[in-house]
């Protein structure tokens, strides 16, 4: 009895999925359409064709679907809703079964059902079934297999069809080149070259891919249905919020009895006023929501309705048209956009009550207290504006307003944090409350490099919010080297790889090590932070510059007109360059650059007075090389490196100044000057830090200056000497992952990290 009862339940969902949800009755020809919604093919989708015959829109989800010639009748019929019928043929089959007589013999009592035919069969039927050769393979179950397979919603299997081109074969193989399923005659000719295999060993495989291909749609439905409960509980909060403040409404106004009675009814109408339209707006983002979800839903339920009730073949045909709906739905869909944007943010305000006559005019307003961050308050300060330096407090202003552009006078819950963009440390901002909804918010950062301001009002961000802080280093920060790396053999230049290893030539891998290269006979050697040599090789003839590419492969520039490229474990891989002034010739070539953004190498030609452009694969690229003394032009540039802004900053040795190019070679400007009228002298090694703060070595005065991306002076440190702080030949530069400055000390035999 039970059984009977599970079988009617399934049967009632059955004929749901039956029914056309534009007629309200039985499918009749039903059409799919490429938003997988199903729909009658006339008069349902007949009435929504433009008036040229182009297209129709789907009612359910307004998904444009243009027309073919056919018009309708070209639309694809859907394979799920035709199983979903044989299911329902099975179920009033299934329905009487007790009392059916065998479809073969007509005599005996059927006892068994051919899942391939079709057909009721006794018990003697059954053996001659399964011995005549055309039906031994035949699927014959039980009746209760039959009761549980269409109360199951399975439909009863069927052979593969045959080929439309070739009718004496069936459809068994999967041509994966066209996504299709077509028979044997089919490879011969039309799929010759493509690539294809038997349905029955490929299936399992596309069936995993098109299971794992609709994770994404379960995840994004899952949080459209989450977004949608939220729309009913902003919905409820926004109803509280109106029944609690109307009572304080009227506990308010009851208490200045008759004059105030005239100003309770304006401020319950003004309530209900911006409660409608609060729950029309929502209203109005909840059905765009809803339009998502009946995508999202629309195009799980008739994958994994195809996959349930789909043969083979059809399954692998769907799986094309699935994938591309599910990219389509994949690239409109915007997380940001499911959330409910109106809040209940509703807030009666008293301010004063006498004199009675002016106070019942003033004394009570609706406000909504959680827009202020996003419409016309405003932030301002010099906090926001350019670099700061480590150690410098810098003040940042809040002014709260409402929505009519009053000054809030509220409390509000402002928080604000400095958080550093490469090491995620969150520094929290001091904030101190003024009058009229304005706020102070003191920062006082000790890390150098990129930061981003972070100010939130009641748990969202204010207009603008994160702000873009630079933190230069202070002079300060460069009075004694914190760490001192000893026994590098005359180093010259330095490079981090992508782990954070420091490489000289002699070190640097995957774990913070630095690159160094050394004089004649110089090898490159890679080191761990703390300066414990990993690895040492090449064998190099007066190496200078040195960098690493995306993949971390090692490139050293010889001074003997050569670049070597390395792998990132120091196997050799190839090299270019000879004497000269051609394309991938060289005259006396210092230091090197790698540009992430296009992948190329920048070589400071230093004899050659310009800087040349090869690929990683040291294929030439281009250069830029008018000598002079010009704005633009070089004399025997030697070292370069590139800021954020992807611009190439080049030391002009003998101009005594550094230039500023695109990286295409477009002059941008030039800086020099230092205090007190001083000017860069031989400006060898150059390396810029997050922050863009930009660190010059100087040949001749052993020591290092400092200045901003726009050439502005900042600090210099250094000088002649063996104390720590002090250099005896600055032969390079680079900076770590954490903006700390490694010196390349050369005669010195040294690394100082600043």
């Amino acid at each position: 009895m039970a059984e009977r009862v599970t079988t009617k339940e399934a049967l009632k969902k059955l004929d749901a999925q039956l029914e056309c949800s534009l007629c309200l009755d039985t499918f009749k020809q039903p059409k799919l359409l490429p938003c997988f919604h199903v729909f009658c093919k006339s008069p349902c989708l007949e009435k929504l064709v433009t008036k040229d015959r182009c297209s129709l829109t789907c009612p359910t989800c307004r998904h444009i679907v243009p027309l073919s010639e056919k018009g309708v009748a070209g639309l694809q019929s859907d394979f799920h809703i035709d199983h979903l019928f044989e299911i329902q043929d099975a179920f009033n089959k299934a329905e009487d079964d007790d009392d059916k007589n065998c479809g073969s013999c007509e005599d005996g009592k059927a006892t068994g059902y051919c899942n391939d035919c079709g057909d009721f069969l006794c018990d003697d039927c059954q053996v001659g079934h399964k011995r005549y050769k055309y039906t031994r393979n035949h699927t014959v179950i039980s009746l209760d297999e039959l009761k549980a397979q269409v109360t199951s919603l399975i439909p009863p299997k069927k052979a593969a069809p045959h080929c439309p081109k070739h009718s004496e074969n069936a459809l068994k193989i999967y041509c994966d080149t066209c996504s299709t399923v077509i028979c044997t005659d089919c490879t011969i000719r039309l799929h010759k070259d493509h690539n294809y295999d038997l349905v029955a060993d490929v299936l399992t495989k596309h069936k995993e891919e098109l299971v794992s291909s609709l994770k994404p749609v379960k995840e994004k439905l899952d949080s459209v249905q989450r977004a949608l409960q939220d729309f009913d509980t902003r919905v409820k909060a926004i109803h509280d919020q109106r029944a609690a403040i109307e009572a304080s409404i009227h506990k308010e106004i009851d208490e200045q009895h008759r004059l105030l009675n005239q100003r309770k009814a304006e401020l319950v109408g003004e309530l209900d006023m911006l409660t409608q339209q609060k729950l029309k707006d929502l209203a109005a983002q909840r059905d765009q929501v809803e339009i998502t979800q009946v995508k999202l839903t629309s195009c799980l339920e008739y994958a994994e309705g195809g996959l349930k009730t789909g043969t083979d073949g059809e399954v692998l045909e769907m799986k094309s048209s699935v994938i591309k709906r599910i990219k389509q739905i994949s690239t409109d869909f915007n997380p940001s956009t499911i959330q409910p944007e109106t809040k209940a943010d509703m807030e009666m305000i008293t301010k004063g009550k006498e004199p009675l006559q002016q106070a019942c005019r003033d004394f009570l307003e609706i406000e909504q207290c959680g827009s202020i961050s996003l419409e016309n308050s405003h932030t301002t300060g010099d906090g926001l504006k350019g670099a700061t330096t480590t150690g410098e407090t810098k003040t940042v202003s809040f002014q709260a307003m409402t929505k009519k552009n009053k000054k809030f006078e509220l409390k509000l819950d402002l928080q604000a944090e400095l958080v550093h963009i490469v090491s995620k440390d969150r520094l929290k901002c001091e904030v101190i409350e003024q009058q009229h909804g304005q706020h102070k918010i003191n920062y006082r950062p000790m890390k150098r490099g990129k930061h981003e301001l972070h100010i939130t009002v009641n748990g969202d961000a204010v207009r603008s919010s994160p702000f873009p802080i630079a933190v230069a280093p202070s002079p300060q920060s460069f009075v004694k080297p914190p760490r001192v790396v000893q026994g590098v053999n005359s180093s010259r230049g330095t490079v981090f790889n992508s782990k954070g290893q420091l490489i000289v030539v002699e070190g640097d891998d995957s774990k913070g090590q630095l690159i160094v290269v050394e004089g004649d006979g110089a090898t490159v050697s890679v080191l761990t932070p703390e300066g414990e040599k990993i690895r040492t090789f090449g064998k190099l003839n007066n190496a200078y510059g040195v960098t690493v590419d995306k993949d971390d492969n090692i490139y050293v520039v010889e001074y003997s007109n050569r670049v070597n490229k390395f792998s990132s474990d120091g196997e050799f891989v190839a090299a270019v360059g000879s004497q000269g002034s051609g394309n991938l010739q060289f005259t006396n070539p210092f230091g090197i650059c790698y540009n992430k953004r296009d992948n190329n190498l920048y070589v400071p030609d230093l004899s050659n007075h310009r800087i040349q452009v090869i690929s990683t694969e040291l294929k030439f690229v281009r250069c830029f090389d008018t000598p002079g003394k010009g704005n633009g032009q070089l004399q025997n540039p030697l070292y370069a490196s590139f800021d954020s802004a992807n611009n190439l900053y080049v030391t002009d040795y003998y101009n005594h100044r550094v230039q500023v190019f695109t990286a295409e070679g477009q002059f941008l400007r030039t800086f020099s000057q230092k205090a007190d009228g001083q000017e860069l002298s031989s400006p060898y090694a150059i390396a810029i830090d997050s922050s863009d703060t930009v660190y010059v070595s100087e040949n001749g005065p052993n020591h290092v200056s400092v200045f901003t991306s726009q050439g502005a002076y900042i600090t210099t440190f250094g000088g002649p000497g063996t104390e720590e702080g002090q250099f005896n030949g600055i032969y390079g530069l680079s900076i770590d992952r954490n903006d700390s400055v490694v010196v390349s000390d050369h005669g010195n035999g040294r690394l100082q990290i600043f």
